[in-house]
């Protein structure tokens, strides 16, 4: 089988500690080349991987030397490169967000259908064994219907990188927004009626959101419920499904599972009376299993096994392109929502 070789732009914290070395780590595949502006880290990734170290992607990316690239430079520069790239006949691994916006993530999707190239944004929460085992207990029925979603994302932290300014595409909601609304559209379904969003400022040191909450329903009435903190000192919840007969928690390495049987309800009537029987309110007690489940590690989506076999069979992507422009206009319409950001500081 004839190894792919990929090119890394971009030898930051995912693009050094992620893609050079699962990519360098497998055999079907060869880690041929880099891309970065720091002396340091070129260096550092020849004297590694014994790869070229390019300090101009555009030189890379036309030195016949890759068969793709993975671009992992900050978001502002998502769009060029990948246009670049697919426009050189590359193959491209798009870190996210895949675009400050969504007229940025439309165009590259044009240069896309326009190259006949395979784009894929690298979405690991989606791949996390976790979020599959989730969706599988989901999916068996164990719930019922799925009637809602939370998910939260909290912890403290006094953002001073580059993506807490919106100059670099910066933000919660496209840095944690991006990985968790992907998630929750996978369970309540892509077609959305109602989006309500608050964006804050409270700890964070750039000019750019550093708190998100996020509401938004199906048409079929779903609801999906987002909280994203980098001011909170509490965790309370992380990740709950709520279904008709029973909900989903995800509490650490475990799922907690509680459920009971509709069949197994006592009958009962509507009373349109206005005169309650005994004074009593209503209220039921279904007998409810409980279960805690251990994550499988196994159910984990291995990305570049993944990518190397759509490249090689023309199959979609674990994260196809319609999926993540999906999130891309949740996002723009979280900011249309949100306005200007609220400033508690």
């Amino acid at each position: 089988m004839q190894k792919i070789r990929f090119g890394v732009a971009g030898l930051g914290r995912i693009g050094w500690l992620f893609h050079c070395e699962r990519i360098a780590a497998r055999e079907d595949c060869e880690l041929a080349a880099v891309a970065e502006r720091e002396d340091s880290r070129r260096l550092e990734a020849s004297a590694k991987y014994g790869c070229q170290a390019f300090s101009d992607y555009e030189e890379m990316i036309h030195s016949g030397l890759v068969d793709a690239v993975a671009i992992a430079t900050p978001t502002h520069l998502h769009e060029s490169m990948a246009c670049a790239a697919l426009r050189a006949g590359l193959d491209v691994v798009l870190e996210k967000p895949m675009a400050p916006d969504l007229a940025s993530a439309e165009r590259i999707a044009a240069v896309v259908k326009e190259t006949g190239r395979l784009l894929t944004v690298y979405q690991p929460h989606r791949l996390m064994a976790y979020f599959q085992h989730i969706r599988k207990i989901v999916e068996s029925g164990a719930i019922g219907k799925v009637t809602g979603v939370q998910r939260a994302s909290l912890s403290y932290a006094r953002r001073n990188d580059w993506q807490s300014l919106k100059k670099y595409g910066g933000g919660m909601l496209n840095n944690y927004g991006a990985h968790f609304l992907d998630q929750m559209l996978q369970l309540t379904g892509y077609e959305l009626e109602r989006i309500h969003c608050v964006l804050q400022k409270v700890a964070t040191l750039g000019d750019a959101d550093d708190v998100v909450k996020v509401l938004f329903a199906t048409k079929d009435g779903v609801f999906a419920d987002l909280l994203i903190s980098q001011a909170a000192i509490s965790v309370p919840y992380e990740f709950v499904v709520w279904g008709t007969h029973g909900t989903l928690e995800k509490q650490g390495n475990n799922l907690k599972l509680r459920h009971f049987d509709p069949d197994k309800l006592k009958v009962k009537n509507l009373d349109e009376s206005l005169a309650s029987a005994n004074r009593e309110y209503p209220s039921d007690a279904p007998e409810v299993q409980e279960e805690l489940i251990p994550v499988d590690p196994f159910l984990e989506v291995d990305f570049y096994a993944d990518f190397l076999h759509a490249l090689r069979t023309g199959s979609q992507p674990v994260t196809p392109l319609a999926q993540t422009l999906a999130v891309m206009r949740l996002l723009a319409k979280c900011r249309e929502d949100a306005g200007t950001e609220a400033d508690m500081r």
